[in-house]
């Protein structure tokens, strides 16, 4: 198999491992909270949706003080609120408040029922709360009842469930009822009770007489048209679809319309409740009926209307199921996994950014034209996973392939700014050593004795190298190949090597004071350095590769570290070293000699010791 498709399947393997550990985490709800927090930042940012099928009346503060500030609400306050909204036309007229304990006027809130439901003029729909009830299969709950059988209303509960930072964002439109079946929410029974068919199969439905349920939803032309949903679909949790900001939808005060009422005028025939599903809820501070929501903080009875508004819309928001999410996330892994094939480091960040906006865009589109939610948080954290897991591999690839050889200093950047390891000609310093006598040395000591000193002397010279910018790129015997400039640039790569140079002859001899007084054998060395093109990078086969480096500049570098012993010299440098060095250095001209190999004789000079 070739690189290039070592490297193709890599990446791929490394995007499909990091796509499955995204894919779970969002499956156990580790990411649930990023989601979430996406979805309110959608909700907030979509324009405001004006719903024309829902008014409310509100029982305000001022309202609230012309009826003595009583708690419960009087029954006859309510009941002319509701006999003059039905007579104005109201489809529905909801009562987001709680009627289960007896009251003065009950009797005027049950004849107002009863003259509705005989004039068919309407349906009125009353709050409870939904208590829950422990049962052989999980939670189930129960409404408590209303003050009195002879109320001829629906009841449905009121409950909304609550995020763990007080948000209301959820509704539940059905709940497991404690006798079997299913109890419809407030929305729900507010909804269904718009149309007549869809009010008489609503307790039947819930009781366990059918699989799904009419009910009115928007049609393509704007308007209401019966549409079934099933009953699983309600028994699950919705996202409510907030259409807007607190006063989206049309309120009237429950004032002037009490007046009005006390009137017995008939409402005219283009009143604003012909038609709409009404409901009236409690503003007043004293209710204490204010909620967060991601939209701003908000009434109870215009969360309701928002609940019916989603119900309506069919908006319930669910993320889409886990296999289309992780063919989703494969796809985006593998495309960037084939992009950091042709891109660097510095620009496949934006590439993976480039791509998290456009997934961002698709899914808030998808939200705002459609209802639907496509999960833009898992392709977030997968590209980011991705872009860390493989700087990571990179990293211990790099320090594979250069920990041993290059200072800390010089590792750090390379994993800090990169380097292109593949392979580039660039103008590099080679320097290259050789000990003298070390033959003779060889055929006195035992090898284990050499093996010693060696590894000694060694030791010395690469952290004099390192400390330099220098890398050690190869140990040939008893030579050392060092590299300036590479992997990564560095303009005074001449002088480095230059003041490698002086610092190996200074070790060498403290190293031989040291071995002299121990009375152990000393060593003399020979540098060269040369400066030109070269091509540096990863070499070899399939199986093991070495970063190392070719051209001409390393094999003339050779041959002039042999001209050392010829001419007595310690430290050789060619004319290209030179002209990168020459108003620092003192050298004396040793001419032009013939090197094996070179067509043309080359200049070389003796670097003399440093002032």
């Amino acid at each position: 198999m070739s690189p290039a498709r070592r490297r193709v399947r890599r990446a791929l393997v490394l995007g499909v491992a990091v796509s499955v550990a995204v894919t779970l985490l969002s499956r156990i709800g580790v990411l649930a909270g990023w989601e979430t927090r996406v979805v309110d930042a959608f909700v907030f940012l979509r324009a405001r949706q004006v719903e024309p099928e829902i008014a409310l009346v509100t029982i305000d503060d001022e309202a609230f003080a012309s009826l003595g500030e009583r708690q419960p609400l009087p029954r006859e306050y309510l009941a002319a609120l509701a006999d003059l909204l039905l007579a104005s036309g109201a489809r529905v007229v909801a009562f987001d408040l709680a009627v289960g304990a007896p009251g003065d006027g009950d009797a005027a809130l049950v004849a107002t029922s009863e003259r509705a439901a005989m004039r068919g003029q309407g349906r009125l729909v009353f709050a409870a709360p939904a208590r829950p009830e422990a049962g052989s299969s999980g939670a189930r709950y129960a409404l408590r009842r209303a003050f009195s059988p002879a109320l001829r209303a629906i009841a449905g509960f009121s409950n909304a469930p609550v995020g763990a930072d007080g948000v209301i964002r959820r509704m539940m439109p059905v709940l497991p009822a404690a006798s079997g079946g299913y109890l419809p929410s407030f929305a729900l029974a507010a909804l269904a009770s718009a149309d007549a068919s869809s009010a008489a199969r609503l307790a039947e439905a819930l009781a366990g007489g059918g699989a799904e349920l009419s009910l009115p939803a928007r049609s393509a032309d704007g308007g209401l048209a019966l549409d079934a949903i099933s009953l699983s679909a309600l028994a699950t949790p919705w996202r409510i679809d907030f259409s807007g900001p607190p006063g989206t939808f049309t309120a009237f005060p429950s004032g002037p319309i009490a007046d009005v009422a006390r009137t017995a005028l008939a409402p005219p025939d283009d009143n604003p409740f012909r038609g709409k599903i009404v409901l009236v809820g409690a503003t007043f501070a004293e209710s204490r009926d204010l909620h967060p929501t991601p939209v701003g903080l908000m009434s109870g009875v215009e969360i309701q209307a928002h609940m019916i508004h989603t119900l309506m819309a069919r908006r319930a928001l669910r993320p889409p199921p886990w296999a289309l999410n992780l063919a989703l996330l494969m796809a985006l892994c593998a495309g960037i996994a084939l992009l950091s094939l042709w891109l660097r480091p510095l620009w496949l960040v934006p590439a993976a950014l480039a791509l998290i906006a456009a997934v961002a865009a698709l899914s808030y589109e998808a939200f705002a034209r459609r209802g639907y939610w496509i999960d833009c948080v898992a392709p977030a954290f997968a590209m980011i996973g991705y872009i860390q897991a493989a700087r990571w591999l990179d990293r211990r690839r790099i320090r594979s392939a250069f920990g041993q050889y290059v200072s800390v200093e010089v590792l750090d950047r390379v994993l800090r700014e990169g380097s292109d390891l593949g392979g580039e000609t660039r103008e590099i310093t080679v320097l290259m050593s050789d000990v003298r006598g070390f033959t003779t040395l060889s055929e006195r000591l035992p090898p284990a004795r050499v093996s010693e000193i060696m590894n000694e002397y060694f030791a010395e010279m690469v952290d004099v190298i390192l400390a330099h910018r220098g890398m050690v790129n190869d140990f040939i015997g008893d030579g050392m190949l060092a590299l300036f400039g590479a992997p990564l640039a560095d303009p005074d790569h001449a002088w480095h090597a230059v003041e490698s140079a002086r610092g190996m002859q200074a070790a060498l001899a403290r190293l031989n004071a040291r071995w002299a007084a121990a009375g152990r054998p000393t060593l003399a060395m020979g540098v060269a350095i040369n400066t030109g093109p070269a091509f540096v990078g990863n070499m070899g086969s399939a199986r093991r590769k070495k970063y190392s480096v070719l051209g001409d500049t390393v094999n003339t570098v050779a041959r002039i570290e042999a001209q050392n012993r010829d001419l007595g010299t310690s430290i050789l440098v060619s004319a290209g070293t030179l002209a990168h060095v020459t108003d620092r250095v003192a050298v004396r001209d040793r001419g032009r000699v013939a090197l094996k190999g070179k067509a043309e004789p080359v200049a070389i000079y003796e670097l003399e010791p440093a002032p």
